[in-house]
């Protein structure tokens, strides 16, 4: 029995002002965990992130944001 979900292809994901989209989205129950992967865009009223992977832990909703290249850097821009 698999306790993970996958969907790709055209991942949107809204809370409040807050907005992830992306290609893929891992989400593993036991594990309690949400990855969403592959052209991932953060957006909220003063920010837009732009990174390769967000994990985020549903329950402690620590996040973790990075690129696959550890050469590469994620993309923040200030809305203002």
């Amino acid at each position: 029995v698999s306790y993970d979900t996958i969907f790709s292809q055209n991942v949107n994901i809204q809370y409040l002002d807050n907005q992830i989209t992306g290609n893929y989205l891992d989400f593993s129950l036991i594990k309690n965990i949400l990855i969403i992967s592959k052209n991932v865009v953060y957006t909220n009223p003063e920010n837009i992130l732009k990174a390769d992977v967000i994990e985020l832990d549903t329950i402690t909703k620590d996040t973790k944001i990075f690129m696959h290249n550890y050469s590469k850097k994620v993309i923040v821009k200030s809305r203002n």
